[in-house]
């Protein structure tokens, strides 16, 4: 069976220009509950830096993330779960937008 490797950043700021820093605590809600669900997640807590002009606004924005990873099986369940998940991160970390994909994978 095909299976999907779904990578989450999440920003460490609220916002880019006031640099409040995010608590401790939301991301690990969010690592607890990928864990619930696929029964794994990996974290790379070095930060990525990175940036993007918002298509909106046409503001140049500088972000710096951390990444979580799961790799699961291509289902409708877990793909619905994803999108309710991307929801949920998107109010709790206070952002217009978190960046959420998926590749498929094929273990050796």
């Amino acid at each position: 069976m095909v299976e999907l490797k779904v990578e989450i950043l999440l920003p460490l700021y609220y916002d880019s220009k006031k640099r409040k820093r995010i608590e401790g605590i939301k991301y690990s809600q969010t690592y607890d509950e990928i864990y619930k669900q696929f029964g794994g997640c990996t974290i790379d807590n070095s930060p990525l830096i990175g940036g993007w002009r918002n298509p909106a606004t046409n503001e140049e924005i500088r972000d710096e993330t951390k990444a979580y990873w799961v790799v699961c099986k291509n289902t409708k369940s877990n793909l619905e779960f994803l999108r309710k998940l991307k929801k949920k991160l998107i109010r709790r970390f206070e952002q217009d937008d978190i960046m959420m994909y998926y590749v498929r994978i094929y273990r050796l």
